[in-house]
């Protein structure tokens, strides 16, 4: 859920989500990545039910670029990250060099199995994106692991869920263009040197909190 804050400069209050949203769009048009180039939102209109089965393949191509359910799920994602409030499942979580499907291969339930790929899918995207030290050295590595764990999370998921839905459907795309928001969120970390630079007010109750907290520790170490 997005949390409020305010720029230290400025005095002026804003959301995570608000504030992810802008860099990753403004990265996005920087870096000559526009959102949904190539699609066309009317190609289906008034179109008989044939012409849809005959050209299928061309209507699964329009639906790909179309694009603003993964700049959502990307913003909300990042600003889920800020959040230190937001559950995080990390018990599935492995690291670049090992194989998440090591750990599906033993589960029964489709559920779980999805959660782990996407937990990991995700992980990877932001880790080659924003997060890992080396992030403009690593050109296009483990960008095949990061596709094949979007693609499988998405294949779980329509299992799970008796077909296809929404989230799926963001799921297959950043699978098949896993690298491309890769290098979006690379040039958005380059673009800005405070991407992540928050300064949280605590609650009154949560100081009080804290101040016993670190009582008692002193107190201990005395």
């Amino acid at each position: 859920m997005p949390i409020n804050f305010i720029y230290s400069e400025s005095k002026k209050t804003d959301t995570t989500e608000s504030f992810f949203s802008n860099h990753f769009l403004t990265a996005r048009i920087n870096s000559d990545q526009p959102s949904n180039d190539g699609f066309d939102p009317i190609l289906e209109n008034e179109r008989t039910l044939l012409w849809k089965e005959t050209h299928w393949k061309e209507t699964k191509e329009n639906e790909l670029n179309y694009e603003e359910d993964i700049n959502q799920y990307i913003t909300l994602s990042l600003a889920e990250l800020v959040n230190s409030k937001s559950p995080q499942n990390n018990s599935y979580l492995v690291n670049t060099s090992s194989d998440a499907g090591q750990i599906a291969i033993n589960l029964d339930n489709d559920s779980e199995i999805y959660r782990v790929f996407r937990v990991n899918a995700d992980f990877m995207l932001f880790h080659l994106g924003l997060f890992s030290p080396s992030t403009n050295n690593l050109g296009d590595t483990y960008f095949d692991k990061g596709g094949s764990y979007y693609n499988s999370a998405a294949c779980s998921l329509k299992r799970a869920r008796g077909g296809r839905s929404g989230l799926s459907d963001v799921l297959e795309k950043l699978a098949l263009k896993f690298g491309k928001y890769v290098d979006i969120l690379r040039y958005m970390k380059n673009s800005s040197s405070n991407y992540f630079s928050f300064h949280f007010k605590f609650a009154e109750e949560e100081m009080d909190e804290f101040q016993k907290r670190l009582t008692i520790e002193s107190q201990k170490r005395k």
